[in-house]
């Protein structure tokens, strides 16, 4: 068994070892995520092992509490505002499926949740323009290869945020709403990882849960979130969608410098930054 993973169990939680039947490690891109079974019940533990630049520990303990208010996110047994670990209930469910983003019951599913929950408010506040520049100047700074036409997206970049800021639609965001961070049930969709929920304009969360969708499912999602989908609507998507891949290249290619995972974060960050600069991939700017 893993030594962090029972020393946290033994030394943190307090659980007896003899009590621990099975300990099954299932991945997590900045933290260590594990199913325990522990006295005849499954959990989800979390154990982190990296701050970021927005990590605030306290203002995600309130959100999880929130978003299991509405029935939004897995029970919680135990959670660390110092270091981010956690306990929480498991929940039986699926990851969606590339069927499931083209599913109108998953959409409305989805549409239905992100309303709940962009409806919620915290004090904490995001702005994916400060963090991209930010990360910009890290990654200089750490001498990581960013591309040769990063003043050109950097350009668009500023030219999106002068436009976009211009009509918020502002409601407390998840901001890693990719498909692992989803739960589905035969009668719920859960969240889970909330560390970078804060208030911000819905559609970071919209784009980012579109990133992979066709046009059709795109324009469904909207259609299901707003009761309808305006040519405004669409173009702020694809808008976002820009800031949202530019947000996970940044990140992708800081994470490259200081990762033990086996994941290549160069390579995906150079992935993404070449989906960036094909016009065609979002629209020609």
């Amino acid at each position: 068994m893993n030594n962090t993973i029972i020393n946290f169990l033994q030394n943190e939680m307090k659980w007896n070892k003899l009590n621990i039947s099975s300990i099954e490690k299932i991945g997590g891109l900045s933290s260590e995520n594990y199913k325990v079974s522990y006295n005849n019940n499954n959990y989800f533990v979390k154990i982190c092992t990296h701050n970021y630049l927005h990590t605030d520990r306290k203002s995600e303990l309130s959100i999880i509490n929130k978003a299991i208010e509405i029935n939004l996110a897995p029970h919680l047994y135990y959670f660390s505002t110092e270091t981010g670990n956690m306990i929480s209930s498991w929940i039986n469910g699926t990851m969606p499926s590339l069927n499931d983003f083209s599913s109108s019951k998953f959409l409305h599913k989805l549409s239905v949740a992100l309303n709940s929950f962009h409806n919620l408010k915290c004090q904490k506040y995001f702005n994916p323009f400060n963090h991209i520049r930010k990360r910009i100047n890290l990654c200089n700074d750490l001498n990581l290869p960013l591309p040769k036409s990063i003043d050109t997206l950097l350009n668009h970049l500023n030219n999106l945020e002068v436009k976009l800021s211009k009509n918020p639609l502002i409601g407390l965001c998840h901001n890693d709403l990719n498909a692992s961070n989803i739960i589905l049930t035969e009668d719920n969709i859960y969240f889970v990882d909330y560390e970078y929920s804060s208030m911000g304009d819905v559609f970071f969360d919209l784009a980012t849960i579109s990133w992979f969708f066709n046009e059709r499912s795109r324009k469904n999602l909207l259609e299901l979130y707003f009761n309808e989908c305006t040519e405004q609507h669409y173009e702020k998507l694809l808008d976002y969608l820009f800031v949202v891949k530019f947000y996970n290249a940044t990140w992708s290619l800081l994470k490259s410098s200081d990762s033990s995972s086996d994941y290549d974060y160069l390579a995906g960050a150079k992935m993404i930054f070449n989906d960036l600069l094909d016009y065609n991939s979002i629209r020609n700017f």
